[in-house]
């Protein structure tokens, strides 16, 4: 009777979590220099400075960057510690995915601003659309891919994952993400996998990617999580528990601001932050 509860139990959440208005918000992580990392996403990679909030008491800063306002994109979200100015971003995390019109282009402007350029302009490995690799001053990389006009330019976020099925399976049940693709290359011996809330196109996208024989990877202290908007907090956390997350941090409001939230260790213990969907734009008002 047990084990019927609990599939009747996951079976209930399930339903619920696909059904959930589910958004990526942003995505959060450390650098050493605020206005120098400013300046190359805005002059660079053609990115808005959306906003900024100083918490003088806890002794960081927050700036908001991206392609369209955050009621509607996909964003940025740095964090400047004070007095901090160094991060370790370790092998575990991959890179950012930015669509431009041109990439050779793109790759000229950043190269004449002083820009990193750790991929020349040319097709994929395997493939046939254009793509270049370049760093912003922290070491963060970017990936441009040559697309056509889209909404949402801020594509892609690129996490290793130790085991693709596990992985997949956990951000179907636990997030109510779809699988849109899964693509193997065993001539570079790896495999990714796109998961998100919609397709590749307009939508920005997890591409989770297994390296063949390697299900450790050295995580640093740079890259934070990713934030993304629910109509519950509570029922979100019931969500992971029950498929196999470890919730960090119980739901409910946070001190000061009273928006509602509930954060999350998925499988290889990349974090995520669900946010109160009504909260999160009330914050924005």
């Amino acid at each position: 009777m047990a084990q019927a509860s609990t599939a009747a139990t996951q079976e209930s959440l399930f339903d619920w979590v696909k059904k959930d208005k589910r958004r990526m918000l942003h995505v959060v992580y450390r650098v050493g220099d605020l206005d120098r990392t400013i300046k190359f996403y805005t002059e660079c990679i053609g990115m808005k400075l959306l906003r900024k909030r100083d918490i003088p008491e806890e002794r960081y800063t927050n700036a908001f960057l991206g392609y369209g306002p955050e009621d509607s994109h996909f964003v940025i979200e740095l964090t400047y510690n004070y007095g901090i100015d160094s991060y370790d971003i370790g092998a575990r995390f991959g890179h950012f995915g930015i669509a431009v019109e041109d990439v050779a282009k793109t790759v000229e402007l950043i190269k004449a601003k002083g820009g990193k350029v750790n991929r020349e302009p040319g097709p994929v490995k395997g493939g046939s659309t254009v793509i270049a690799f370049v760093e912003d001053p922290d070491g963060y990389k970017f990936e441009l891919l040559e697309r056509g006009p889209t909404p949402e330019p801020l594509c892609q976020v690129m996490l290793c994952v130790g085991d693709l099925d596990r992985s997949i399976s956990f951000y179907e049940k636990a997030f109510g993400m779809d699988l849109l693709c899964k693509r193997d290359n065993p001539e570079y011996k790896y495999t990714t996998a796109m998961i998100g809330y919609g397709s590749e196109d307009k939508n920005c996208v997890l591409e989770l990617t297994y390296n063949y024989g390697i299900t450790e990877y050295d995580k640093g202290n740079a890259y934070a999580q990713i934030a993304i908007g629910t109509n519950d907090v509570y029922r979100t956390a019931e969500a992971v528990k029950i498929f196999g997350g470890k919730v960090t941090r119980e739901p409910g409001p946070l001190p000061g601001i009273n928006t509602k939230i509930t954060a999350c260790l998925d499988p290889d213990g990349w974090k995520t932050v669900f946010v109160d969907n009504i909260d999160f734009l009330k914050e924005l008002e």
